[in-house]
Parts: structure tokens; sequence; C-alpha cells
């Protein structure tokens, strides 16, 4: 027996556990989601074998695209925001100030609250009558706005909730990236008659490219899974302004029980996302560099 086997065979015991939990609880239902994708599933009966007559209707269907549309909408602004905003907080928090570990508590509190809290807190600060957000405005003249009744404006609405609740992990990955950076290298520039300004954009900026890369992907992958704060918000709407493609799925899912319809929306999704990762790879390897 070789050396690798005999090492496969010691670690298999303590790998194996792992290794059921991620069958069981991983691929298995992936495995499951992609085989329900060929058929007519429901809650009612035995599923019955159609081939791609879902992904069929899935590219044929008005509502998948403008649904696809929408989250892309979503998700470049929201992910957009997150980096530029989470930077920012970052080298707020990194500030030494008496304040900074209370400013540190609260940009990271949003991100501990539940969805349902965040979605009950946000239904009434931005309430288009009675929200103090609205009635602010109200005192500079501006008419109410319908943050999540307005077409117009709902997706916005439901932005600004998603990035409010998620900022708090980006700032906290840049603060990280931000303690790693060597004080040496930012002294040395002063030294050299670089201001605060030009050391930040020249070396502290460029140097946080591998946080950066980090934050972009799980803001965007975390976005294009979005659908608690569209369903306890807006619920799609108004007009299907606000349907992500995770209440679309959500929808097709439990609400009309098209489970297999819904594996095959699942499975474009993942394949999307897996799509996105893989160019972000690329791109990272050939522009972030690290120290």
């Amino acid at each position: 027996m070789s050396v690798s086997l005999r090492r496969l065979g010691q670690a298999l015991p303590y790998l194996l556990p792992a290794l059921v939990v991620f069958g069981l609880f991983t691929y298995y239902p992936l495995w499951n989601v992609i085989y329900m994708s060929f058929t007519d599933a429901d809650f009612l009966r035995a599923p019955n074998w159609v081939g791609l007559d879902n992904y069929t209707k899935m590219f044929n269907a008005q509502e998948f695209w403008a649904s696809l549309t929408i989250t892309t909408i979503f998700a470049v602004g929201v992910t957009a925001l997150e980096v530029v905003l989470g930077m920012m907080l970052g080298f707020l928090m990194n500030a030494k100030t008496r304040v900074t570990p209370l400013l540190r508590a609260a940009v990271f509190a949003p991100v501990v609250i539940s969805v349902s809290a965040t979605a009950i807190l946000w239904l009434f600060f931005l309430n288009t009558q009675a929200g103090p957000v609205n009635r602010a405005l109200a005192l500079f003249g501006i008419p109410p706005i319908g943050w999540f009744t307005d077409p117009k404006i709902a997706l916005l609405g439901v932005i600004v909730v998603a990035v409010w609740k998620g900022v708090g992990l980006p700032a906290v990955l840049y603060l990280s990236g931000l303690q790693g950076i060597s004080r040496e290298l930012e002294e040395a520039a002063i030294v050299d008659g670089a201001n605060r300004w030009q050391v930040a954009s020249r070396i502290t900026i460029p140097l946080l490219a591998p946080t950066t890369m980090v934050v972009f992907f799980i803001s965007l992958v975390g976005t294009f899974q979005s659908y608690g704060l569209v369903l306890l918000l807006t619920r799609g709407g108004p007009v299907g302004s606000t349907e992500l493609l995770g209440y679309y799925i959500f929808e097709n899912a439990f609400q009309f029980f098209q489970m297999g319809y819904a594996s095959a929306l699942s499975v474009a999704l993942f394949v999307l996302l897996a799509l996105l990762a893989w160019m972000q790879f690329k791109v990272s390897e050939r522009r972030v560099h690290y120290q």
C-alpha cells in the first residue's frame, strides 16, 4: 500500500462525519433540485419527467427576464454602495478615537438584526404618511415619497434597506484589511512628501484590492440570492418593480406550487453565480496583487 493511500485511510475516519453532513445537507439537496428541474413536481402528486419543458418555459417567460433585469440592477446598486461605503466606514473605524468602539458596534449592529426586525423598522421609518423620513422631507417642502409603494422608487427603497443591513460586514472586512497593511509603507510615503490623500489613493486602497474582491464577491452573491427583504417589504410589488429572482423562485415554489419550474430557476441561478465566481477569480488573478 502506498504512503498516500495509507494517509488517506488514517484521515478518513476524521473526514467521514463532515463528508456525511455535506452529503446530506448540501450535495443531496443540490442533486434533488437538479432532478426536479426536469419534472413537473409539486406538493400534491408524484413528479413526472418532462425533460427540458421547465427550461423552455423559463427562457420564454417575460417575467423571468424582467426579474433577472431587476435583480441585476439591485445587485449592482447594492454591491457598489457596500464596496464604497464599506471602505469609507473601514477607514473611520480604523481611526483611533474615543468613539471608535461605539462606531464599530453601531456599524456592525444591523448585520446581526433579523430580517423581519429590519423590515418592521424600515417600514416605520419610510412610511409614506407618518414615517420620520417623509416628515423630515416635508420640512423642506418635499411631498411624501412612496418608498415601497411607488413603482419608480420601490427598488431604491429596498436597496437602501439592504445596504443599511449589509454594509457592516464589508466595513469589518476593510477594517481587517487596513490593520494588515504595514504602517512603514505609509510613513515612508509621508516622509517622501506625500499627503494623506496620496497615501490613501496610491498605497492604501491598492493594497486593499484583495479585500475589495472578497467584499465584491460576497455582496454580489448575497444580492442575487436575496428575497427575505422583498418578501417582507414589498412582496415583489408594486407592479412587479421589486420582484428579485430569489423572490420569483420563492413565489413559484411556495405560492404557485410549481416546484419543477422553481427548481429550474434555482439551477439557472446556481449556474449564473458559478459563472460570476469564475469571472471574478479570473479578474483577480490578473489584477489583484498581494503583499
